[in-house]
């Protein structure tokens, strides 16, 4: 079974103004009367036309956008190789929760800031408003749809091919693999925390809400214990119980607004790993002829989707989950070392990865892979302002001020002082108990692949219909 959970955590501060802002060179938004201050939240940039949050997610189909999906991938690509450590015995983040956090502060963001969000989302900086958020909300209603349109029609999904039956002699009896209760769950949610005196946009609210799902709660940071325990509560329940951190219980005076995302996955591999036959195996963190480890390593015989990509010297299958839309796609380089997965992130793009997924094809494979607990906490900030969003650190040049009500954005500056990023992930086979049984079938199994995974390797968790990464990184070692 598969656990995924993650939260994300997005700290605003407020500072007195002490002069009046520049107006920043772009097209402001306008209304009907052709002002240019923004007195309806939700005006396009471009046109005079009213969007109404709550008639636009009415009226917005789930639909894919691949330009929106593929600079997603390349923004996560790009924060794998800035986030690199190393130290670190894994990098997992989820990118889908990143792009909601984005896509919440680009409901307020204007000027230059918006500039910044739009550039690492490239998007068009001219792009309108309402047009950028019913693209986002399309593509989010088909990522959580039971059925959901297809960029692209796999081949290899339909595909079949020849793999060993088996089953084991345990004791005196002849040992079947019992079935096991499908489950798969996929849960974004986002929340937005305000100081008690914030003078909050209703607009912005009802649009976070209408567009993404977003409840508002208000709490009062100066006593910060409490407000710490209402943020961590909701994480708490966001993530099934999984998680019950993300915030200490200490805030800064200047600290006004916590946006928070999470996603919580939990899922059953379309073909489970093979009970009772989990036993501890050597991995190699650093690659073969260095210091090894020993990890509880799962075994599975199937057919399963498998490319090899010569150019890049990786190997790369598919462990499809029981839904069918989502697939772990391993990447174990030749001899894999830390440096050969650092050279594989650093040579990976949207096109190379949409471009290989196709040509794979399911192959009678051995699989051994490591079952896994890993929990890592990030703080993006330098990700960020590598990928050029950098405004938003500073109070004087974060433009966030349609958070705010009219009457207060000349009065207060909203800008982000921290983005704590949390995963907790499991990765096991459902039912294991880990009993110390024979491997003599899995060692001499006739299988076309042998995919041994006990060095250095790269995981993206994808949906496939609409290509959207629900997570991505190295594993270095598996316990964490």
């Amino acid at each position: 079974m598969q656990l995924f959970l993650m939260t994300f955590a997005l700290l605003l501060y407020s500072t007195a103004a002490q002069t009046r802002w520049p107006k920043w060179r772009v097209e402001p938004m306008v209304n009907r009367r052709g002002s240019s201050q923004p007195t309806e939240f939700g005006f396009s940039r471009r046109s005079s036309q009213l969007v109404s949050p709550r008639a636009s997610l009415r009226q917005t189909p789930a639909q894919n956008d691949e330009q929106l999906a593929n600079a997603v991938v390349d923004m996560a690509l790009a924060i794998g190789r800035i986030a690199a450590d190393p130290n670190s015995p894994a990098e997992v983040f989820s990118p889908v929760s990143i792009m909601g956090v984005l896509n919440m502060l680009l409901l307020a963001a204007d000027g230059v800031t918006r500039a910044e969000l739009y550039g690492a989302l490239r998007v068009n900086d001219k792009t309108a408003f309402g047009m950028y958020h019913r693209r986002a909300t399309g593509m989010l209603k088909n990522f959580q749809s039971n059925q959901p349109a297809q960029l692209d029609r796999l081949s290899w999904k339909a595909e079949s091919c020849v793999s060993q039956d088996y089953d084991y002699e345990y004791g005196d009896d002849t040992y079947k693999v019992p079935p096991i209760e499908k489950v798969h769950i996929l849960k974004l949610a986002n929340a937005i925390f305000a100081q008690d005196n914030l003078a909050l946009s209703q607009k912005f609210s009802m649009a976070a809400n209408e567009f993404y799902g977003a409840n508002t709660q208000r709490v009062n940071f100066r006593n910060a214990a409490a407000a710490a325990s209402t943020i961590n509560n909701w994480v708490y329940k966001a993530t099934n119980g999984k998680i019950r951190e993300i915030v200490s219980g200490s805030f800064s005076s200047e600290t006004s607004l916590v946006i928070a995302s999470s996603l919580y996955f939990k899922a059953t591999w379309q073909n489970e790993f093979i009970p009772k036959i989990t036993k501890p195996k050597d991995f190699f963190p650093d690659g073969k002829g260095r210091p090894s480890v020993k990890v509880d390593m799962m075994s599975l015989i199937e057919c399963l989707p498998y490319h090899y990509e010569k150019s890049m010297g990786f190997k790369m299958i598919g462990l499809p989950y029981s839904d069918n839309s989502t697939t772990m796609y391993v990447m174990l380089p030749q001899d894999s070392t830390r440096g050969k997965v650092r050279d594989l992130q650093s040579r990976l793009t949207a096109a190379k990865i949409d471009s290989m997924i196709p040509l794979m094809t399911r192959r009678s494979a051995t699989v051994s892979f490591p079952r896994m607990q890993l929990e890592s906490s990030t703080n993006l900030q330098k990700a960020f302002r590598m990928l050029g969003i950098k405004s938003i650190f500073n109070a004087q040049h974060s433009n966030l001020q349609n958070m705010l009500e009219p009457s207060a954005q000349k009065l207060q500056k909203l800008f982000v002082s921290e983005i704590n990023h949390k995963v907790n992930l499991s990765v096991d086979e459902k039912g294991t108990e880990g009993a110390a049984v024979t491997m003599t079938l899995i060692d001499r199994s006739a299988s076309a692949v042998y995919f041994n995974v006990n060095q250095p390797f790269l995981i993206y968790i994808r949906h496939d219909p609409t290509r959207l990464p629900l997570f991505y990184g190295a594993v270095f070692d598996p316990r964490g």
